[in-house]
């Protein structure tokens, strides 16, 4: 290591750097460092001229009698480019861009859902707030097919799932994507032979499959759209026609 690097290392570090003017007591001897090697200074190319006449050459003459090229005429080049503009030129075709249709808003709502053994997975659409007495009806019907002693769980979905006043309401499109999704996986983690899609709401956010009739075939699962729950103890007139679907549905169950 050189002085050089030895005083920037000790700088670096934050440790001054000295050089005693004598010998200090008890002290080892100072020891040359080994200095940096000196530059050469290179002389400056010479000139062409100046190595030319060194070496005894004559710089090459020049012609004057040579006619240098002769630029073209400024009319003449704007003729030119404004010929070579007009040929490429193309007609912009004017483009009328679609208008965005806005987002489908839905009011809120809340799923109740029952999974009774691996029977069934009952999806209800009710309105928050609403004070029916869902589950007894629903326990009835139950009752009615002879799955009231099975294995029971329940669940339920509010959707929007959080409120933001920041960010736009959500639409249909995502509750159908969020809840559609939820009974995917519901299914997957609780085989069932039978879903229940019961009102608007779980029929049209919660249906893996466009339903175009009442009953439909999901992977083997069956899939059955009827009145909501609440709907059935608003009007009670269609119960019959629920029960008379239920019997078509399951005769073995209804037969007793």
């Amino acid at each position: 290591m050189n002085e050089l690097q030895r005083t920037e290392y000790l700088a670096a570090l934050g440790i001054t750097s000295y050089m005693p003017r004598f010998h200090l007591p008890l002290a080892p001897v100072a020891i040359q460092a080994e200095l940096p090697p000196a530059i050469e200074d290179t002389p400056e190319a010479a000139p062409v001229a100046a190595v030319m006449a060194a070496v005894g050459a004559e710089p090459a003459p020049v012609d004057e009698t040579r006619p240098s090229p002769r630029p073209e005429s400024a009319p003449e080049i704007s003729r030119v480019i404004g010929s070579i503009t007009t040929e490429t030129r193309t007609t912009r075709a004017e483009v009328n861009p679609e208008p965005i249709a806005p987002a489908q808003q839905i009011n809120p709502f809340v799923l109740s859902c029952w999974w009774l053994g691996d029977e069934l997975l009952a999806v209800d659409s009710r309105e928050p707030g609403s004070a029916l007495p869902v589950e007894s009806l629903f326990g009835n019907m139950a009752r009615a097919l002879g799955w009231h002693q099975l294995t029971t769980g329940r669940d339920k979905l509010k959707w929007p799932l959080a409120e933001n006043p920041f960010a736009a309401a959500a639409g249909a499109a995502d509750a159908r994507d969020t809840c559609s999704s939820w009974l995917e996986a519901a299914v997957a983690r609780r085989p069932v032979k039978s879903i229940w899609l019961m009102g608007q709401q779980a029929r049209d956010y919660c249906a893996p499959v466009i339903l175009e009739d009442a009953v439909a075939d999901w992977n083997g699962v069956r899939l059955i759209a009827m009145p909501s729950l609440s709907e059935l103890l608003s009007e009670p007139l269609r119960k019959r026609e629920v029960w008379q679907l239920l019997q078509t549905l399951y005769p073995e169950q209804t037969r007793r």
